[in-house]
């Protein structure tokens, strides 16, 4: 029988050592967090809905996210399709796929590094086709643009080439905060924005993150801000490439717009291309065993676990 009560008074103990490290943050009063804290790093503006005759002159808009489903064993028996999906307001849905095993290409890279490495690749693909065939005015990435550079400056040096060239606003959307700003700014270390900005903005509020403050504006010259789009507490961030400044506000208006009131605060477009991305485990295993030799599909590529059940 499980050990309820030693799992149950470890939960209490993690709950205590959270509410002693953050207490000094949980109980300081809204206003005097915003005055003597979020003041280090920004400038809080309201944000306002995009009426329908904008957003009709604004042009196409594409969501692009992408998604990963693994079957098999442990490494390297196992086999992973990646998918990007570049979805306009109008137009035909763009769909990139690159299958990837390291039975047949061992890097030597560890397995999670090799997953970030290959999905950003394959949704930077998916963008820039979009960019260079489809012209949208903007391209909303699902997640934060840093995360492209690190996984492949090469290739996001062509994407932000691609998307000046065509005049296209490149903006990402980062659903969960996993950076420092607040933390670096006071001098305090082990602390994110996530927990500490929680409920700290109003609805309808955008903190623009000063540059100064913006390790992305030094690493990738990207700028930042923080928004709350619905009545959820949790902010999301929202970064652009420098050149397209002056567009920040409009790409963070545009968020607002596109974000239901009752929502957990991410734009609704990013949740439909969300949705549409994904790659059942059904639909990988069906098209291993439809156009895969058996004997090379059970030798290589199911686990002790499946095995239970052929």
């Amino acid at each position: 029988m499980p050990n309820i009560d030693g799992m149950k008074a470890q939960v209490q103990e993690l709950n205590r050592q959270l509410k002693e490290k953050y207490n000094e943050f949980f109980s300081m009063d809204n206003e005097v967090f915003r005055r003597d804290i979020l003041s280090q790093i920004g400038q809080i503006k309201k944000m306002t809905k995009l009426d329908t005759n904008f957003l009709n002159e604004l042009g196409v808009l594409v969501g692009v996210d992408g998604s990963v489903m693994k079957v098999g064993g442990a490494d390297p028996h196992y086999v992973e399709i990646y998918q990007a999906l570049a979805k306009p307001t109008k137009g035909e849905d763009i769909y990139f796929n690159q299958l990837y095993s390291p039975v047949i290409d061992a890097s030597g890279d560890g397995e999670s590094s090799k997953r970030e490495v290959l999905l950003s690749q394959i949704e930077m693909d998916a963008a820039i086709y979009s960019a260079e065939n489809e012209k949208p005015s903007i391209i909303m990435m699902d997640g934060g643009l840093i995360r492209y550079k690190i996984n492949d400056s090469k290739k996001f040096e062509e994407l932000v080439e691609v998307c000046i060239e065509n005049n296209v606003i490149l903006m990402g959307v980062i659903k969960d905060l996993k950076t420092d700003v607040i933390a670096r700014a006071i001098g305090r270390n082990a602390y994110y924005d996530r927990e500490l900005i929680y409920g700290r903005l109003n609805r309808g509020e955008l903190l623009i993150i000063n540059d100064e403050c913006n390790k992305k504006f030094e690493e990738a010259n990207l700028v930042s801000a923080f928004l709350r789009c619905s009545l959820d507490s949790m902010i999301i961030g929202l970064d652009i490439l420098k050149e397209y400044r002056d567009e920040l506000e409009m790409a963070a208006n545009l968020v607002y717009t596109l974000t239901p009131e009752h929502s957990r605060g991410v734009p609704l477009w990013l949740d439909i291309v969300d949705a549409e991305v994904k790659i059942t485990d059904t639909l990988v295993r069906t098209l291993l065993e439809e156009y895969m030799d058996r004997d090379i599909y059970r030798r290589f590529f199911v686990s002790e676990r499946d095995g239970r059940t052929l």
